[in-house]
């Protein structure tokens, strides 16, 4: 039986931000291993400035080689359509029943979680880790997996203390080109890659970039 966390998101592009989450899940839970999983179209964000999922995935890849226990998965960007972390993770059950889920995520998601599809199932599935700071908004986020536990009993829902960066992959995208502070907190090779690929140009207010939309 292994322990597996799991981090999705559109990582558009990825940044230490995510790799510090993932870093710290794997420290503090004992993790054999984290699966990092970039969504092709996320059911609930903007996809208007989406690169496409071979960018991003390209992306992931570059920022995670470093880190053995960090694994690149693309079963999502494999589906049709909108993905949700519930199929997601009914997928990686059938897959390895024996092995343990940590589902990773951040407070802004964790209060909001019981809107997603099967919020239920995804509950039973997987340990919710949830990131949080000890100086900002424990109280908003002890009552919110007080709800969800009191809806799901069985639910098991841990805080994995960071210290989280106040970096965003949309500030990344709006001021790459102008920032140099920001964007020192992209991994070398995917500065580069973007670079080369001249992604996340904006003119007349549009991102573009190769395979942009």
């Amino acid at each position: 039986m292994s322990r597996i966390g799991i981090m999705g998101g559109t990582f558009n592009p990825i940044h230490q931000g995510h790799i510090i989450l993932a870093q710290e899940s794997y420290r503090q839970f004992r993790l054999d291993k984290v699966l990092v999983i970039p969504n092709k179209l996320p059911a609930y964000k903007d996809t208007d400035e989406l690169l496409d999922s071979k960018q991003r995935s390209e992306m992931v890849q570059l920022a995670i080689k470093p880190y053995p226990y960090m694994e690149f998965r693309g079963i999502e960007l494999e589906r049709n359509g909108p993905t949700y972390t519930i199929d997601t993770l009914r997928e990686l059950k059938q897959t390895s029943p024996q092995d343990t889920f940590f589902f990773i995520l951040g407070g802004d998601s964790l209060v909001s979680l019981h809107k997603w599809r099967s919020y239920e199932a995804i509950l039973q599935l997987a340990v919710i880790l949830c990131a949080i700071r000890e100086d900002a908004g424990r109280k908003e986020l002890e009552a919110a997996r007080d709800r969800l536990i009191a809806r799901v009993p069985e639910a098991e829902i841990q805080f994995l203390h960071t210290d989280l960066l106040d970096i965003s992959s949309t500030r990344i995208r709006e001021e790459f080109y102008t920032n140099p502070d920001l964007v020192a907190w992209i991994p070398s090779e995917v500065r580069a890659f973007i670079q080369e690929h001249h992604l996340y140009t904006i003119r007349e207010g549009e991102v573009h970039g190769d395979g942009a939309h």
